[in-house]
């Protein structure tokens, strides 16, 4: 049977756990802290989109460096023995 009060905690906690999964975190938190999360986020996801920004013309200006290096020669292939005879 267990606690009532644990029970009903818990039955609190999953709600929560639903509410946050789809409308955002701190969406139960009182409104200014909820404010300042989600400042916090936006901050976040803004460094993250330049990051990853960065990170791709890193990728790129790599990739066309690699296509214009010049290939080394191939080694010439080793003579068959039948043709040293």
């Amino acid at each position: 049977m267990g606690n009532p009060a644990s029970d009903t905690r818990k039955a609190t906690e999953k709600r929560r756990k639903r509410y946050e999964a789809r409308l955002g975190p701190g969406v139960y938190l009182p409104k200014q802290e909820r404010l300042a999360v989600n400042a916090e986020m936006e901050k976040f996801a803004a460094a993250e989109k330049e990051r990853l920004a960065k990170v791709k013309a890193e990728r790129e200006a790599k990739r066309k460096a690699k296509k214009a290096a010049p290939k080394p020669a191939a080694a010439p292939a080793p003579a068959p023995e039948e043709a040293k005879a």
